[in-house]
């Protein structure tokens, strides 16, 4: 199980520090083309909303390069990604793009596996 949550954390990573630089460095225009979401927020939020996955996805392989932390990178990255995940879950239901849904309860439940690996580890020993 241990091989298996570092390799979520590193596709997570992958997902959130490289998506959310995309996010940043695209044109706003360009975002709205693809993404329907962008398009219902000012660009400064959009900007906000990349550089927070940039920041967290960061945080979620930095216990990897720094040993004994005395901040749990894990915990606060992944909360505030799942915070970000339930938000554009709702914001989806709202603008009526429901195809994306399923995508950001994935990314949420994946986020769940590496935050918290202490309550599905004891949910599996009960």
């Amino acid at each position: 199980m241990p091989y298996l949550r570092v390799s979520v954390q590193i596709l997570l990573f992958l997902v959130f520090a490289l998506g959310g630089a995309y996010r940043f460095f695209q044109p706003i225009e360009g975002l709205a083309e693809k993404m329907l979401w962008v398009s219902y927020f000012d660009p400064i939020v959009v900007r906000a909303i990349a550089l927070m996955e940039i920041i967290c996805g960061l945080g979620i392989v930095l216990p990897f390069l720094i040993k004994n932390p005395s901040f749990d990178f894990l915990f606060y990255s992944g909360s505030l990604l799942m915070i970000i995940m339930l938000g554009a879950a709702v914001t989806h239901i709202w603008i009526g793009d429901y195809r994306q849904i399923f995508g950001n309860l994935l990314l949420l439940s994946l986020l769940f596996f590496v935050t918290f690996p202490d309550i599905l580890s004891s949910a599996d020993s009960a």
